[in-house]
Order: structure tokens, then sequence, then C-alpha cells
């Protein structure tokens, strides 16, 4: 079973690289250059917040799919942490030399107590209380939820711990949806990581019961039905992604503040008035549906895709994920792009330079912090 499976996944690991730019997307809106009219395109790029669903629900995925119950809490734990807690404090460490040590912006207790113990919920990302790596509550919301769900696998079994982590993944999807919460630093990402990576792993668990009853097959043809619907699927995330926000103002009286995503003007934020999805749900099933796709390997893009380049483009998805953020806070504070005449005549280049310095800036911490951290971490254990 396992090795029909792992056929497909190194196409997933371009999948996770692609996501990873909608991100960068997003957070290119706080460069400030939405506003002009060279650069309004920008603003459709504000929907690729929804990407973070879908990391969590490849997140659930493989986690579950390599689950070893014969493992206790604490190895389990402590290995999440030194996969990702290091190369997070590393990070912010270079931030603060970037930052030139600004402690009033960026306080020592903010960042570096919270990067030490993966409590970095701060949803604020300027400000008296800002964090250098303000994605890192993507790493400390996937740790949290990836040991309590280690917790309740190991301490049920299997059948009872499925309905278990089921029940809680629609209840938290529910309150994610509806916004039934109050928008703190602790609830705003659980709720999001206990939805999403649940899915991750009731997916998993469909994917094993399917690969366990299906037969293996030698069969090397491409299926052309097949190879439509990754198109078409595919085709309608990157459009949703990179081309889903209207750009229309977010209104007053909702559950979200509006002066803490003001710079994004993204109306994919609040679900009934999104343009692209229905709630949100649409978007994450069209996800859904092509990453089984690409683990069937059946059609030409996932066949393609399913080579050594997106598994060395993958490599460095969590890299790009946390320098992005250094690179896009040093234009902002020390560059002022909108300040800059050239910047207006070459909007594409601008834009695409920038995309380039994130890469460069990801590659070197990948082989200089990343890789050594994870040697590190792994000669620990």
């Amino acid at each position: 079973m396992r090795k029909y499976s792992e056929r497909g996944f190194k196409n997933l690991e371009f999948l996770r690289f692609l996501l990873i730019w909608a991100v960068v997307g997003v957070h290119i809106a706080y460069l400030n250059l939405s506003g002009a009219e060279q650069f309004s395109w920008l603003v459709k790029w504000t929907s690729g917040w929804q990407a973070v669903e879908m990391f969590f629900i490849m997140s659930g995925f493989f986690l579950f799919y390599k689950i070893r119950t014969e493992e206790t809490v604490l190895h389990f734990a402590l290995r999440k942490w030194l996969r990702l807690a290091p190369f997070i404090i590393a990070l912010t460490l270079v931030g603060y030399i970037a930052a030139g040590f600004d402690i009033m912006q960026y306080p020592l207790s903010v960042n570096i107590f919270n990067s030490v113990l993966l409590l970095d919920w701060n949803t604020h990302h300027f400000g008296p209380d800002a964090t250098i790596l303000y994605v890192a509550w993507f790493a400390n919301a996937l740790f949290f939820v990836s040991v309590i769900y280690f917790c309740i696998f190991k301490a049920l079994g299997h059948e009872k711990a499925t309905l278990l982590i089921g029940a809680i993944s629609f209840i938290c999807f529910y309150m994610y949806s509806r916004h039934v919460y109050i928008v703190v630093p602790f609830i705003f990402p659980m709720v999001r990581g206990f939805a999403y990576i649940g899915f991750g792993f009731l997916l998993c668990e469909v994917w094993k019961s399917y690969t366990a009853t299906r037969k293996q097959e030698n069969d090397s043809s491409v299926h052309i039905g097949v190879s439509i619907l990754e198109a078409v699927l595919l085709l309608a995330i990157v459009i949703s992604l990179f081309g889903g926000s209207t750009g229309i103002p977010t209104p007053d009286g909702l559950t979200v503040p509006p002066d803490q995503i003001a710079t994004l003007t993204a109306q994919t934020w609040f679900p009934e008035l999104t343009r692209w999805a229905l709630d949100g749900v649409w978007l994450q099933l069209c996800f859904v549906a092509l990453f089984w796709l690409f683990l069937c390997n059946r059609g030409i893009i996932s066949r393609g895709l399913n080579n050594s380049v997106s598994v060395t483009l993958g490599k460095y998805s969590y890299a790009i994920f946390l320098v992005h953020t250094i690179v896009i806070r040093a234009l902002r504070d020390y560059v002022n792009l909108p300040k800059l005449e050239w910047s207006y005549e070459n909007p594409v280049l601008l834009i695409s330079l920038i995309c380039i310095g994130i890469f460069a800036a990801a590659v070197a911490a990948h082989h200089l912090l990343e890789q050594p951290l994870t040697k590190w971490a792994n000669s620990k254990l």
C-alpha cells in the first residue's frame, strides 16, 4: 500500500510550493502599492489567505499517514518542536538584526519568548506588539493541534479517535466559517487548525482505506478525463487564490475588526460576501479533489509534476513561508517602494524582483539555517 501511495507524493511537493506563493501574494499587499492604479491588480492576490487552510489539510494528511502510535507523546512533541521551532528562533534573530534590534517595535518578550515556546499567536502584523515572523502562528497552531490529535489517537484507539477527531473538526469548521469565536490570539489559529488538520486526517483515512482494498496496478496509461479534471481544478484554485478578491473595502460591524486587515481590502475575508467561494467551502473541496487526483497519479499534470524537480522546489516551501515576512518587512520599513518613481513605470518587473529576492533569501536560509538545524534535531532524536 505504501509503495503505491507514494507514487503521487512528489507532485504534492509542487502543489505545496505553488500555495506558498499565494500566501506571499497576500503579504505583498502590506507594501502599500495596491492603492496606485499601476498596482491595482495586486488587490486580487489578497484572497491567497485561503491557501492556509490547504496547508493545514496537507499537514493533517501527512501527520497521520506516517503516524507511529508506539511513539510516546513526549517524543512526538519533541520531534515536532525540533522540526519547527529552531528555524523560527534562528529567523527571529535574523529579523532582529535586519530591524536594527528595534525592541520598541518588536519587543523581545513577544518575539524570543514566544518563538522558544511556539506561542506566537499574534494576529497584529504591525504595532507595539508586533512579531517579526508574523506567519509563525501557523507553525504554532500546527504544533499544538498535532500534539493534541496525537494524544487522542494514542489514548482512544483508531475507531474512537477517528470519530472524536472528525467531530472536533466539523464543530471547529462551523465555528470558523460562522465566526462563532472571539478573535483573540489563541482561539482564532486553534479553531482553524483543529478544523482543517482534522479534515486532513479524515482524508488520510479514506486514502488508506482506498489503497488497502485496491489491487496494485502497473497500468501506465494516462486518463484523458482525469487530466482534464486536474486542469480545471488547478485553474479554479489558481484563479481563486491569485484573483479572488474584488478589492471592495471591508464593511463595518463584522467580527474581525476592519482596522486589522484594512491594508488587504479583501472581500474574501467574509464568507457571506465572497465572490469566488461559497463560505470558502467550494475552494477547499476543489483542493481536496485535486489532492486526491495527484495521489492517484493518473492524469497528465499529476504525472508531469511527479518528479525530482517538484521535490527540490517543495523543500524550500517552509523557508519561503517564514523568510518572505522578513523581506517584505524590510522593504516596507527601509525602502518605502511607493516613493520610488521607477516602480510605477515597471510594476510587473518590481513585483517579479521582489519574488525573486524572496526565493533567493529562502534558498540561502534553507541551506544555511534550516538544513543544519534539521540535521542537529535529527541527531538529538
